[in-house]
């Protein structure tokens, strides 16, 4: 821009210029008002002013004084960006792209506006075209380590997993102590259950900002996914220092107590989280779980109950539900329990064992034999079940067919004694069995 003859003009210029430098923007807007009371066709002071407008976030006022510097040159390539910079703040993205692409035609070379298109494009949800926005920016900035991570966040939403890690990797060597990128990453290796690689890169995060609840947690689920239940519980443990109501973090150390046999822990855990979230049905169902473990039965069917409440359709609380009241003796209550899981999902075949189970204690040998052979269906390898099979069979007095499923048990798991000791009784006591088979091989 040509000097302003005008001294003051000049004045007001560099005061507002130098105001602007040091982020004091209202005082700086106020000289650059000066200079164009005196000379209006003054492109870059419209653009100048709409950065300082910008830089307060006011960003209607912005895209005003940018169109004015626009309107009087309209091949003044950065007020084409910076209005798009302001129109993409007001969640005005198509507007935005249009703006980038005029700044685009102006300057091809230009990487900042490319970086800017492919920001709009990702808010729209049109990852392809983001992509190769982003891509654009690398060819003119390679080591643009902003462009990197953005790319790396496109491909992950496209489900290029492994370009998307190489282009987190891209931006942390041009910046290693990038945090976010070494969060994502951790979060894809985590996705792709690289659980080592995973933590190893929320530790880097977690050296940087060791005030992260989120990476905390993060963390102690690939810990408990890689096997490390101690270690994830000391995750946890941080994690709720940090956000003491998190009620994931409540819920999910219960389960690691859980997996280490800590019961009574999980159990408290559970509760911390169901204070949170009183409808948190999962976590009524672990409750339950980890009662039932205890011995505490009516405890765990209070508990299923209270999941079922809250999901009806929760089949696997249904299931549970029964076996707890098999295990207290109330085997018709635990059939009409087991019946639930099996209108809701008939394909498990450890509900029929189970409902077998309790029709046998009712001494329904022929319901529970029908019961074991819809599991059987199911799972035919599952040895526990041919064996019960077996005792509802001896107990209707279908020896013959007894005595084929104890072998089946048998012939699935050695070590069943007890199996191998009732086809002796039944062939003992049947002659025509003695006869067919006249010799048993231990």
């Amino acid at each position: 821009m040509p000097d302003p003859v005008d001294p003051q003009v000049e004045f007001y210029l560099r005061q507002a210029r130098r105001l602007s430098k040091a982020g004091l923007y209202d005082d700086a807007i106020a000289q650059f008002d000066k200079v164009l009371q005196r000379q209006p066709s003054l492109s870059e002071v419209w653009f100048e002013r709409g950065k300082a407008l910008y830089g307060l976030q006011r960003y209607d006022k912005a895209i005003e004084s940018l169109k004015e510097s626009i309107l009087l040159k309209s091949d003044f390539e950065p007020a084409w960006n910076m209005q798009g910079m302001a129109l993409s703040q007001l969640d005005r993205h198509a507007e935005a792209i249009s703006s980038y692409d005029q700044a685009i035609r102006l300057l091809p070379t230009n990487f900042k506006a490319w970086y800017n298109r492919a920001n709009a494009l990702l808010k729209l949800g049109s990852t392809y075209e983001a992509l190769h926005s982003y891509e654009e920016t690398l060819k003119r900035r390679p080591n643009y380590t902003k462009a990197w991570y953005n790319r790396g966040i496109v491909l992950t939403q496209l489900n290029r997993f492994e370009d998307a890690i190489d282009s987190y990797r891209q931006a942390l060597l041009n910046r290693p102590h990038f945090s976010s990128a070494h969060y994502n990453l951790g979060n894809l290796y985590y996705r792709l259950g690289r659980y080592e690689e995973a933590l190893s890169s929320y530790a880097q995060v977690l050296e940087i900002r060791p005030d992260l609840y989120e990476v905390w947690y993060n963390q102690a689920n690939a810990f408990h996914r890689a096997g490390r239940h101690e270690r994830a519980i000391e995750s946890y443990t941080q994690t709720l220092a940090l956000k003491p109501n998190s009620i994931e973090a409540w819920y999910n150390r219960g389960n690691t107590f859980d997996a280490l046999c800590q019961y009574e822990r999980a159990i408290e855990d559970y509760q911390q989280a169901l204070k949170l979230k009183p409808e948190f049905y999962e976590a009524w169902y672990n409750l339950g779980g980890a009662c039932q473990k205890l011995g505490r039965y009516e405890e765990a069917i209070a508990h299923y109950d209270q999941a079922i409440r809250y999901k009806p359709q929760f089949h696997e609380a249904w299931s549970s539900r029964g076996f707890a009241l098999g295990k207290v003796n109330r085997y018709e209550a635990a059939i009409e329990s087991f019946d639930q899981a099996i209108a809701l999902n008939p394909d498990v075949d450890e509900v029929w064992y189970r409902r077998g189970k309790a029709l046998e204690h009712l001494g329904k040998s022929e319901m529970a034999i029908a019961s074991y052979n819809t599991a059987l269906s199911l799972n035919p390898k599952n040895d526990k079940i041919w064996y019960s099979r077996g005792i509802s069979l001896s107990r209707a007095g279908r020896d013959a067919e007894a005595v084929e499923s104890f072998e089946k048990a048998i012939a699935l798991n050695s070590a069943l004694s007890d199996a191998k000791h009732r086809i002796e009784k039944a062939i003992a006591s049947n002659l025509d069995l003695l006869a067919a088979k006249p010799h048993l091989d231990h």
